[in-house]
């Protein structure tokens, strides 16, 4: 497993989890890093439940394997960050409907590309983002 350290990005004025040690407030760093890293986690469980959940609505076959595509770059990338798989969580039955929850599942991968700081993990979140604004086009 690859070390990640958390980092306060002076731009962005936000922390954010890359490679690089930064070492100007090792105590804050590490009190971040606590919080960041469980954020990271809940929020691609939560795309991981959305994407369960657009499953069980969506019975378009060109669309389902977007939703596939999507599974795998997901399930690549939390493997990749915490060594360990998602959790399965049976999807809930829910009166959203499947622009409603994509518009949702768009701003939670917004907010994962915002906290993390390494190119090759924000390359497969922005693909997921890709293809998730890519089945909301299509629901329009």
């Amino acid at each position: 497993m690859r070390k990640f350290f958390c980092f306060y990005n002076g731009l962005t004025e936000k922390f954010e989890l890359s490679y690089n040690r930064n070492m100007s407030f090792p105590r804050i760093n590490v009190l971040a890093e606590n919080t960041l890293l469980p954020e990271i986690k809940n929020l691609l469980q939560q795309i991981y439940d959305n994407l369960s959940l657009l499953k069980s609505i969506i019975s378009n076959e060109e669309q389902l394997k977007i939703l596939d595509q999507s599974e795998l770059y997901l399930s690549n990338l939390f493997y990749s960050l915490f060594a360990s798989p998602l959790e399965l969580n049976a999807p809930q039955n829910s009166q959203l409907t499947a622009k409603n929850i994509l518009v949702d599942t768009i701003s939670l991968t917004s907010r994962l590309i915002e906290k993390i700081n390494i190119p090759e993990y924000n390359r497969l979140a922005t693909l997921l983002q890709n293809n998730f604004q890519a089945l909301l086009n299509i629901q329009v």
